[in-house]
């Protein structure tokens, strides 16, 4: 699994749990109605400090030498809401962006820890959340936020063409 499958599945499984847009931080667009979790990777490769799992697959006529590695990936999450009206009800973006920041520590403790555990994704840590409310302009955007450790499986390939044929010289 590539690290971009790895992320992308994980996000997926996160935006269908929680209900709501779960986008990469730091990018050109128009944001999300709130409430909305963005991510960002601070760390996509850590080795495991292994020289790894190596195995030769026959390809044909060839072969290929497959070394398999698990490095683990660092996700920085966060939960974003505002203090607004909305139906006629005052919504405190405080209280929203902390319990949507809880619900989602909790997909990574126990139900997403099994079904991404099933993708070969394995959840090493999970931290504390944290306030990391920003202002913007004359408001408050409230963000709740926390970070994840994840270990996956990565593999290289190497393909190795076979020797067609040996010729010896006498001298």
């Amino acid at each position: 699994m590539t690290f971009v499958e790895m992320r992308n599945a994980m996000v997926k499984k996160l935006w269908d749990y929680l209900g709501c847009p779960v986008v990469l931080a730091n990018q050109v667009q128009p944001e999300a109605p709130f409430p909305f979790v963005i991510y960002s990777v601070t760390t996509p490769y850590i080795p495991d400090n292994t020289m790894g799992d190596y195995r030769t697959l026959p390809d044909g006529e060839d072969s290929a030498v497959v070394r398999r590695v698990m490095p683990t990936a660092t996700f920085s999450f966060t939960c974003c809401s505002m203090n607004r009206g909305e139906d006629g009800a005052f919504i405190s973006g405080a209280d929203e962006a902390y319990e949507l920041a809880d619900e989602a520590m909790g997909w990574f403790l126990h139900t997403g820890y099994m079904d991404i555990s099933a993708l070969g994704i394995t959840v090493v840590e999970v931290g504390q959340v944290q306030d990391r409310t920003t202002l913007v302009i004359d408001e408050a955007a409230r963000r709740f936020g926390f970070d994840v450790q994840i270990r996956y499986t990565r593999e290289d390939t190497l393909n190795v063409p076979s020797i067609k044929k040996v010729t010896i010289k006498k001298e």
